[in-house]
């Protein structure tokens, strides 16, 4: 009964995940169309005349990261793992590929074009890739030695690294819900844009050392392992 009972709210937990990340892949989809069509510069300032490499690499940036923040939450069940094993391997090894194409290709465009917010959200965003892509590396390092613990820790930090683009629009709608948009500006130039810059990644990944040192003693592989 306590498994099914957890079953139930892990399930619904899923359900209200996915209902409010709706809105965010249908923007991501839209904006992949918006990408490999021929007037991409006139629908959307990420993408510019001429830019065959940097309009490439955001278009395979938001198709990569949309899918990997659509999939990731899978790996948490349990359930699904335990049952299924080789289709959790299957999609870890997906999630990976996907976490390393969304990570490079973020790192590509950004020395290319920049981004709206200037040195600052540039830097806080290739640092976000990097981080990015070296947990997917270690991810898959850790599996294939078969380093459970350690595997384990990094596909936390993968998770919610994978959450990232995500968790940076919900804070900026809590934000403007609670303060009408108090210190951000159209250019990301406000304290609260210049806070946001790492603030939708770096606590997290804090929390979950955090988190990671205090069941290092217990129990280990809980979550992201293989059998």
């Amino acid at each position: 009964m306590g498994m099914l009972k957890s079953g139930v709210v892990s399930g619904l937990l899923l359900a209200l995940f996915y209902l409010t990340l709706l809105p965010f892949v249908v923007h991501g989809f839209g904006m992949i169309g918006v990408g490999l069509s021929d007037k991409a510069a006139t629908q959307s300032y990420l993408f510019a005349d001429g830019q065959i490499v940097a309009n490439t690499a955001m278009t395979l940036h938001i198709l990569a990261g949309t899918l990997l923040l659509m999939l990731v939450p899978l790996q948490l069940l349990n359930g699904l793992r335990l049952r299924y094993n080789r289709f959790h391997r299957a999609l870890g090894t997906g999630l990976v590929a996907l976490a390393l194409m969304t990570g490079a290709a973020g790192m590509t465009y950004i020395p290319l074009r920049g981004t709206i917010g200037g040195p600052v959200m540039s830097a806080a965003f290739f640092l976000y890739g990097l981080c990015l892509f070296t947990a997917a590396l270690m991810v898959a390092r850790m599996a294939l030695t078969g380093d459970r613990a350690r595997h384990w820790s990094w596909g936390l930090r993968l998770f919610w690294l994978a959450l990232g683009s995500w968790l940076y629009r919900v804070h900026y709608t809590l934000w403007y819900l609670a303060t009408g948009g108090l210190g951000s500006e159209p250019d990301f130039s406000g304290p609260f844009d210049l806070v946001q810059n790492f603030a939708f990644y770096v606590p997290y990944l804090l929390a979950v050392q955090v988190w990671i040192v205090r069941r290092r003693s217990g129990h280990q592989g809980d979550l992201f392992t293989g059998p």
